[in-house]
């Protein structure tokens, strides 16, 4: 007797063959039975008819390594029909991490991640000091979909030399020696690589100092990368420096730097035998750095070296939204509503006095409003208000430019600054702004048409758990089929049956989850039953269900009906089931 087994579905199995329509059976976790019609019994059918089956998506890149201290579903990752996700990702982490360097974690991770300190102070319990100890102590909890971990440097880097980190002195070799037994340590208890960041635009703290580990001779990065691979397993994430090119207070380092970045990519690739990864993203100042950095990665392939640019599916930045962060909010008129629930601040809004009234005002003085950060959004969202885009429900990450702010404003007559105005204040309020500061430069999506079909690319980038007042991008994952597969309309589609591959087996083979991301018998039942005419991303809205009260970004996404985790549904008619199967995956090494 089986488990379960679901009836009738259109089975996409992951591998990029051609969709059929069959049964497929569940015992004891696993895939026991598929294709065409099971004759055998489960003490529970369920009726695929019509939905396509597809394996769990595996989701390479989050950042939820203080929520899932405290938290045991795991959203926005949850609700978008993701089951394995891997965090640890840029360098930074909270192991390992001494009683005395907790408070500069949390600074550094609130800093670089926008994840707020008030809620890390309350939210993590520091139950750990070194790598292997948090896994322990992540080992004995339950999850809602499973999880991964690489080892950050940026930790690692302050446990072994203090003050010194912090200062971005060069490493010792007893500094080496010392972090790189951590990282064998790391690795033989479970963690599935090491992740290390070189992007100076990542900053923290009131003296926005730097993450430790960013000027990091390339001795120590090898001899880290080195340490990670003696056993045979282990990927080596590089943030490298210009990632994100001239944006906010960053410059672009130009064409050279960025090879040079390259060839240190190449060159750990090349001494461990090991995969790289890096991330890949159009920036403003250069639109087109990702053709010769994709360009460069598909020499070295060619020449035997595993390396692979992590792409995002879409435009990305920043969201606005009167709960979140908004152009108004240092505003004196707009202080006076602030306290009030969304309805009636939105109500207050459209008076029309109210309305010339914080039209016509400046920001409040530092004096009045200490928030730093409020002060800060104001400007830069002020200054790039014009090429932002005003977006309603459903939500469309491929707007035309005609679309953008500034030429809403000059055909209406109005500032920009007007027409986000208005558009916060049309409706329930919930309406968003979004500035698309990377992925969108020639405000269109076709450069991720062309990244999306290329076999060095892995599509990551959703940030589960980060910058959660400002993004919800974990429905980056769902968004390869509803949007790529079905919607697009300026230009052309891709394959369904490709892009489940991309978010199911590419990802899990890339990280050695060699048990998972296809249907397949005996593979795990991490499967997805999805209504593939009903699937859209929901609007991002604000919730207020972290610790000591804060808020988060969250966007589900409709139409994936069922989401199954080793064999036990954890989401039933598009609703928590309350089941959580999900645990800690040891990498490699530990097994």
């Amino acid at each position: 007797m089986y488990d379960i087994i679901l009836r009738g579905g259109t089975l996409v199995d992951g591998t990029g063959s051609e969709r059929r329509t069959g049964d497929l059976a569940i015992a004891g976790g696993r895939i026991a039975e598929l294709g065409g019609r099971i004759s055998g019994v489960a003490r529970r059918e369920i009726d695929a008819d019509g939905l396509l089956v597809t394996p769990g998506f595996v989701d390479l890149h989050s950042h939820y390594d203080g929520q899932v201290t405290w938290d045991d579903r795991i959203d926005p990752s949850f609700s978008n029909g993701i089951t394995t996700t891997v965090m640890g990702n840029c360098g930074v982490g909270f192991a390992p991490a001494r009683p005395r360097d907790r408070d500069r974690l949390i600074s550094l991770m609130e800093g670089v991640e926008a994840i707020p300190g008030i809620v890390l102070k309350e939210g993590v319990p520091w139950e750990w000091e070194g790598f292997p100890d948090y896994l322990d102590f992540l080992d004995r909890r339950r999850y809602g979909l499973d999880i991964a971990a690489l080892m950050p440097h940026a930790p690692l880097r302050v446990h072994v030399m203090g003050e010194r980190a912090l200062r971005h002195e060069q490493a010792t070799a007893e500094d080496i020696a010392a972090m790189t037994a951590q990282v064998r340590e790391a690795m033989a208890a479970g963690a599935f690589g090491l992740s290390a960041g070189r992007i100076t635009e990542h900053v923290y703290g009131e003296d926005f100092a730097n993450v430790p580990g960013t000027f990091a001779e390339h001795d120590e990065l090898f001899a880290l990368a080195d340490a990670m691979a003696e056993g045979g397993s282990g990927i080596f994430q590089l943030i490298l420096l210009g990632t994100i090119g001239g944006f906010g207070m960053g410059r672009d380092i130009g064409r050279d730097a960025r090879l040079a970045e390259h060839r240190l990519v190449e060159a750990i690739a090349r001494r461990t035998g090991r995969p790289v990864h890096y991330l890949l993203q159009q920036f403003d100042t250069d639109p087109d750095d990702w053709r010769m950095m994709i360009g460069e990665t598909e020499r070295a392939a060619a020449e035997g070296l595993d390396v692979m640019a992590h792409v995002a599916s879409r435009g990305f930045g920043m969201m606005s939204m009167l709960d979140g962060y908004h152009l108004f909010a240092l505003k004196p008129s707009y202080r006076e509503i602030a306290g009030l629930p969304l309805a009636d601040r939105v109500a207050a809004m459209r008076d029309p006095g109210r309305r010339a009234r914080i039209l016509a005002e400046a920001d409040v003085s530092p004096e009045i409003e200490p928030d730093l950060t409020l002060h800060g959004m104001s400007q830069l969202m002020t200054a790039l208000l014009p090429g932002a885009y005003c977006l309603g429900d459903p939500v469309n990450y491929e707007p035309d430019e005609s679309d953008a702010v500034g030429p809403v404003a000059e055909r209406s007559g109005r500032t920009p600054l007007a027409v986000a105005y208005d558009h916060f204040a049309d409706g329930d309020g919930r309406g968003l702004i979004a500035f698309m500061f990377f992925n969108y430069s020639r405000r269109n999506s076709d450069h991720s048409w062309q990244l999306l079909q290329n076999p060095r690319t892995l599509s990551s980038l959703g940030d589960g758990g980060a910058h959660m007042r400002l993004i919800s991008d974990a429905s980056m994952l769902p968004y390869h089929l509803s949007y790529w597969a079905r919607d697009r309309v300026r230009g052309p589609r891709l394959p369904l049956e490709a892009m489940v591959r991309r978010i199911t087996k590419a990802n899990a083979d890339a990280f050695g989850l060699g048990d998972r991301g296809e249907l397949a018998v005996g593979k795990r039942a991490d499967i997805n039953l999805i209504d593939f005419d009903r699937l859209r991303l929901g609007q991002p809205e604000m919730v207020f269900d972290l610790p000591a009260g804060g808020g988060r970004l969250q966007q589900g996404a409709t139409g994936i009906r069922t989401t199954i985790l080793n064999g036990v549904p954890t989401r039933e008619d598009e609703r928590d089931s309350g089941a959580r199967p999900g645990r800690l995956i040891r990498g490699m090494r530990a097994h």
